[in-house]
């Protein structure tokens, strides 16, 4: 909506105003790949830090440094916090900008993986450069940035400031950074519609979880079944950039769930949705924090709490979705079980239909037979050994049955020792 409209204030050409409603649309898709390098950065809840982030100015040395000595290790003794301090490459502003970096590169690349051209990839590659050359992740200054990522680098801090702390902080903050951060003909834009009551009422609305429509500038993309499957593949690659224990984990998955329906003899249908609900299944874990997903120990109550939460997340953010009804309740169930111990909704083997129970013993098996940081991989026959002893308690026989039935599907690493894990399978999959 920000970055529209400042857009039709400068008079952008109608493909500009495309490129713009697109970037501005998947400007974050880059975001979870740089999760792991804050939370190693600074340590702690790296969603914490990265909301505190957006209202820093990083150009400021005092700035950064007043910043880093307050988020890092929060929660732990002084000692602690100084020696990560310590541990530190450099200034503050350096694992920021390698942070930004990481994030700006894979937003673009992620971009031209969905279909959409060059502008878009570049757009969402400008939208943390600086006015003054001292942005991300190429320091380019001036009209080095496209003026699509010029008009994002404003909207969507402008954005943040108006939700946060009001539209007079957001506009204060526009003036003491113009020149610097921003373009100075961009905030003299975004300034010319400040005291427009009823579109900072229609901001407002979308805010608070009543969202009015926003008008295409230009032709809207056809949803085929190719391009929902593409979508569906990319943001399963956003998902498991997040942790680097969760590499291709979505994909796998899928893979394990659709040879397993194949062999089950379902139809193409209803794998057609599987695959999609397996691609999608752990989007929710985009809600939790690296601190507890890559814990090289054992979670606690609260934290196991945490992780119980992303099937919901799940449900949550893909529920708005026309037409993915099916999908949605099929990948919100992955962690429930026959006997009514999974989570979130504490579902029952009356509730559970063949495709979930088909992809709960496809994340299961990923989950064993992958590294997590609190245990090595086991191998496949340890792993179906193991899902055996809770076969028609907590998952389906007849999808166990078939996964062993599919040699094919064993993983493409060296045989491992057999390691006996005597974990109730209700806590493996998410964790």
């Amino acid at each position: 909506m920000v970055a529209l409209r400042i857009g039709q204030e400068l008079r952008l050409t109608d493909h500009q105003l495309e490129t713009l409603y697109y970037a501005a649309l998947i400007k974050d898709s880059g975001c979870s790949a740089n999760s792991r390098r804050i939370q190693s950065s600074f340590g702690g809840d790296e969603l914490l830090t990265k909301q505190a982030i957006k209202f820093v100015d990083w150009s400021n040395p005092t700035n950064a440094i007043g910043f880093a000595v307050r988020f890092t290790e929060p929660d732990a003794p002084p000692l602690a916090r100084l020696q990560k301090l310590l541990q530190m490459a450099g200034p503050p502003s350096r694992a920021m900008d390698a942070a930004t970096s990481e994030r700006c590169e894979r937003g673009a690349e992620i971009a031209r993986r969905l279909g959409f051209d060059d502008d878009v990839a570049l757009a969402i590659l400008d939208l943390d450069e600086h006015w003054d050359g001292h942005g991300a992740p190429r320091h380019l200054s001036g009209f080095q940035i496209s003026i699509v990522g010029r008009i994002l680098c404003l909207a969507q801090t402008l954005e943040l400031f108006v939700a946060e702390r009001g539209r007079a902080q957001g506009y204060t903050m526009l003036a003491e950074r113009s020149g610097r951060w921003f373009d100075p003909d961009v905030v003299s834009a975004a300034r010319a519609f400040e005291q427009d009551e009823r579109f900072w009422a229609s901001h407002a609305d979308h805010r608070a979880g009543r969202p009015r429509p926003v008008s295409h500038p230009g032709s809207a993309l056809v949803p085929t079944a190719k391009a929902i499957d593409d979508v569906c593949g990319a943001f399963a690659d956003v998902v498991d950039a997040k942790s680097g224990y969760t590499a291709e984990h979505s994909s796998r998955v899928t893979e394990y769930a659709v040879a397993i329906a194949q062999r089950m003899g379902i139809g193409p249908q209803r794998i057609s949705e599987l695959r999609r609900a397996a691609l999608l299944h752990d989007i929710g874990k985009l809600g939790v924090s690296n601190a507890i997903l890559d814990k090289p120990g054992r979670l606690d109550a609260q934290e196991f709490e945490s992780v119980k939460r992303h099937p919901r997340y799940t449900y949550e953010i893909l529920s708005p979705i026309r037409g993915f009804g099916r999908i949605t309740e099929i990948a919100a169930a992955h962690h429930e079980r026959l006997d009514g111990r999974g989570y979130w909704r504490g579902l029952t083997a009356v509730d559970l239909d063949e495709e979930m129970r088909i992809l709960a013993v496809a994340d299961i098996y990923d989950a064993l037979t992958a590294k997590r940081p609190y245990r090595d991989a086991m191998t496949p026959d340890d792993a179906i050994a193991l899902m055996w002893r809770e076969a028609g308690q907590s998952i389906c026989p007849d999808c166990l049955a078939a996964l062993e039935e599919l040699k094919s599907l064993r993983p493409d690493r060296q045989e491992l020792p057999s390691i006996q894990y005597p974990v109730p399978l209700v806590a493996i999959g998410g964790q």
